[in-house]
């Protein structure tokens, strides 16, 4: 390992590098240990970063020469305590790496060193995150107090958890920016199209605080439209929320203008689970080029039921849960020589939508379960494009959903604009860093299974400062491959899982 030193415009930026060679191309080539951050920057906390962290280095790779074998005693007379948990998740550091590659830690420093804050706001909302990517049905901070994590982090007080949140919402346009410029050095972003999806959320917010007299706060149901503006690959640029047709801040409008000064060529299609009455503009009176909307097939006339369920179906190849090749079916029409519809069948979706309606007691419609319909007035549109799209989207609006859900069915819990806001900020981050990280392994795998598989990276401590890893498969494998990241280790030394985890 070495200190690598690269002149950007930024400045020179620093970073652990090790040099390995490729079998496979038969060449040499670097992958980074850990990224440290600009010099001038570094310079605020260290004198001389470059000598610093070249002793940092050196005393790495004679670490790394003692501890390639290492001897433990294990005394087979410990005991548990109860309510001892000693599993620790390590999978979290993969989200980490993508966003420390973004560059987020430093962006909260930045923004916020003239703030007088009780608590560090870039760890809380790191933890938030990547809570809400692995563990939807958490709240804020229970996944924090559980001790899931490898690093360990105390609680947060109601009050320092509102402050954040005012924080986080004040900053809510700066980091979406922050985040599409600074995107473009992990992953190419292809914004020859951009797609705009419509979907709507309710909460109950109090209407008044409750009194002597009136002990019970009134309660306003407001709804809020979520739209949400992403690239090609279906990776978020920019989101807006609006209600009762205000928008609350402009954010897509700024980024549509944006991007058609540089690219004029940049088509924009609307994007909803089904498809509106009424054709919305892409926002701000700018109008779409063209849509891209989900097609209900149990409620379709009887002339769509009918080319559902007649054959013609081709075959494309997914992968399920188990990492097991399976068959997607799919086939696609020309419909009144104006729109193309696709329709996809999926077995195990089949299988979940029959369970869920015996359970509810209803028969009808079996036939139709498991499949889903797209439609779009792009005729050159191929046939997985639409379904990774959508599938992601609808995976989005679940998380959000799910995580929703939790606060919702809390008695003590209660909405204020600060949450609300700061509950879209979080989950637009949280899938941003997902779907960074499926397109980082060429959508080989759904955000599911890569979420479920960062969650069963876990480590248990054997003895002393070594730790043992349990859980090995191709999605990690993949991960590795794609980000330089070394995970396939059974054993590890505390400090390595410290330098894997970047802390």
């Amino acid at each position: 390992m070495f200190l690598k030193k690269t002149p950007k415009a930024k400045g020179t930026y620093l970073a652990i590098t090790e040099s390995y060679y490729d079998k496979e191309k038969k060449a040499t080539r670097q992958k980074t240990i850990m990224g440290l951050g600009y010099l001038e920057d570094l310079k605020k906390d260290y004198p001389d970063p470059i000598s610093h962290f070249e002793k940092v280095v050196a005393d790495m790779n004679q670490e790394r020469e003692a501890k390639k074998n290492s001897v433990v005693y294990v005394d087979l007379t410990t005991a548990l305590s109860p309510g001892e948990h000693s599993l620790k998740n390590v999978g979290y550091g993969i989200l980490k790496y993508l966003y420390k590659e973004l560059q987020l830690d430093i962006f909260w420093r930045t923004r916020t060193w003239n703030l007088s804050l009780s608590y560090n706001i870039e760890e809380l909302f790191r933890y938030m995150v990547i809570s809400r990517a692995l563990y939807p049905n958490c709240t804020w901070n229970e996944a924090i107090e559980k001790g899931l994590y490898f690093e360990e982090s105390g609680s947060i007080s109601d009050e320092d958890l509102d402050s954040a949140f005012h924080v986080i919402v004040k900053l809510q346009k700066d980091l979406q920016k922050w985040i599409y410029e600074h995107s473009g050095s992990i992953l190419s972003r292809d914004t020859t199209s951009a797609f705009l999806d419509h979907t709507s959320y309710n909460f109950s917010i109090p209407g008044s605080m409750p009194s002597d007299t009136q002990p019970n706060a009134r309660r306003t149901d407001s709804t809020l439209h979520l739209d949400l503006l992403t690239d090609r690959n279906g990776i978020p640029i920019a989101y807006d929320l609006s209600t009762s047709g205000t928008v609350l801040n402009q954010s897509v409008f700024n980024t549509v203008k944006q991007l058609k000064r540089e690219n004029p060529r940049t088509r924009f299609y609307n994007t909803a689970p089904a498809r509106p009455e009424e054709e919305p503009f892409i926002c701000n009176g700018v109008q779409a080029d063209g849509y891209i909307y989900g097609l209900p097939v149990h409620t379709a006339n009887a002339e769509f039921k009918d080319w559902v369920l007649k054959d013609g179906y081709q075959e494309m190849k997914i992968l399920n849960e188990k990492h097991q090749t399976i068959p997607l079916l799919y086939k696609e029409r020309i419909f009144e020589d104006r729109e193309k519809q696709f329709v996809y069948y999926h077995e195990l979706q089949a299988r979940q939508q029959r369970l869920a309606r015996e359970s509810s007691g209803k028969r009808t419609g079996l036939k139709l379960d498991g499949y889903t319909a797209i439609a779009t007035d792009n005729l050159e549109a191929d046939n997985l494009s639409p379904y990774r799209l959508f599938s992601g989207l609808r995976h989005m609006e679940k998380i959000f959903l799910d995580s929703k859900s939790q606060y919702d069915s809390s008695a003590t819990f209660i909405w204020t604009p600060d949450k609300i806001n700061a509950h879209f900020v979080i989950g637009f981050v949280s899938f941003t860093l997902m779907r960074m990280l499926q397109a980082k392994l060429d959508f080989q795998f759904s955000m599911e299974q890569i979420g479920t598989s960062l969650q069963r990276y876990n480590c248990v401590q054997i003895a002393g400062n070594i730790y043992q890893f349990a859980y090995y498969d191709v999605i990690l494998d993949a991960c590795e491959k794609a980000l330089g990241l070394e995970l396939h280790n059974k054993y590890r030394s505390q400090l390595q899982i410290r330098r894997l985890l970047r802390y």
